[in-house]
């Protein structure tokens, strides 16, 4: 259903597009509500893969029980590094996502006049977000802290492996 110019918003006589209607804004939360629920599951997803990669680099450091070879553990240790890198900013991007999502959700709940206890949004329903899940820390804010972790820890055993090999060649 078109709307008369004179009954739109400033903004959208400026950018060309119409309005959204009150049905339009419900689908377009609902469709806010699922991308942020999709990509939720990418973001644990790859937390996931993220620690099954590094657990098969622990695995590949150590195999048999032994210590590995020099070349071996600066290899390993590089390629864990590069993937705790990798790892972090792609873990960024769909954390980005998830806040995109989040909010949308929260602009459309304030467009359909949403009381804030009925939000799905935590910034606008507060009281029931604190109730639930306010206690700890985020895990949003500790994924990125994980992988940051891992490549430091990749990367001073790269450094040992590296001091060890010196070590070798001078008491060689």
């Amino acid at each position: 259903m078109k709307t008369s110019s004179s009954e739109e918003p400033e903004a959208s006589k400026r950018s060309g597009h119409q309005s959204l209607n009150r049905g339009e804004l419900w689908s377009q939360l609902g469709n806010a509500i699922h991308l942020r629920s999709a990509e939720d599951q990418v973001l644990w997803s790859i937390f996931g893969v993220f620690w099954a990669a590094n657990a098969i680099l622990l695995v590949a450091l150590f195999q048999g029980g032994k210590f590995p070879t020099f070349s071996v553990g600066m290899v390993i240790s590089v390629v864990g590094t590069l993937l705790s890198i990798v790892w972090h900013k792609i873990q960024g991007r769909a954390l980005g996502h998830v806040k995109r999502h989040e909010e949308l959700m929260k602009r459309l709940e304030r467009e359909l006049g949403f009381e804030d206890k009925y939000a799905v949004s935590a910034e606008i329903n507060r009281e029931g977000y604190s109730k639930y899940l306010g206690k700890g820390k985020p895990a949003r804010k500790l994924m990125p802290i994980c992988s940051l972790v891992a490549a430091i820890l990749w990367g001073l055993a790269f450094i040992v492996f590296l001091f060890l090999f010196f070590a070798y060649l001078v008491c060689k």
